[in-house]
């Protein structure tokens, strides 16, 4: 039972993607390497440290894997279609018991790394019963309760909180 978290890696990306995945995904490690090798597909999955499938998938559910795309554990390069047919299959096959246990031991395995956050918040963290007031009242305040700083990344300058319709796609926000 091998502790180097490429060999682990490796071994993971082996059990859980089959053939017809590798036919247009392949996987760009940390160190460079390619798995299964280095011949040009029309999508790269790029991990960026030997933590990132542990991150993606534990706990296990889709809020991980949405945060470790956001906190730059992984990112895609190329279409990123060719990810939700894999997707899908990933999704049949835990729930098979064993298999997903046998996943998690491996996953476990893996360093316990994140990519470099700035700032994280983390999860939210809400109390009391679900739709309840004062719960939706703490879920609406950890939602919206953010700096203009973060507002300022993808609103125009006015913070115009709105969808938006643009002519041309080289209109920019303040069109």
């Amino acid at each position: 039972m091998t502790n180097d978290p490429i060999e682990l890696t490796r071994k993971l990306l082996g059990e859980t993607l089959d053939g017809e995945a590798t036919r247009s995904i392949r996987v760009r490690l940390w160190d460079g390497t390619y798995w299964p090798d280095d011949r040009p597909r029309p999508t790269t999955l790029v991990l960026n440290h030997p933590g990132a499938l542990r991150q993606m998938f534990l706990p296990g559910d889709e809020v991980s894997l949405a945060e470790a795309y956001l906190y730059n554990d992984f990112d895609i390069e190329g279409g990123i279609e060719a990810i939700f047919p894999v997707a899908d299959r990933l999704t049949k096959r835990a729930k098979d018991t064993k298999w997903k246990l046998r996943l998690a031991k491996d996953l476990l395995r893996l360093p316990n790394q994140k990519a470099p956050r700035a700032a994280r918040r983390g999860r939210a963290r809400l109390r009391g019963r679900r739709h309840s007031i004062e719960r939706d009242r703490q879920a609406i305040s950890y939602h919206y309760d953010v700096s203009n700083e973060f507002y300022a990344l993808w609103l125009d300058r006015r913070m115009v909180y709105s969808c938006a319709y643009f002519t041309s796609p080289d209109d920019d926000l303040d069109t």
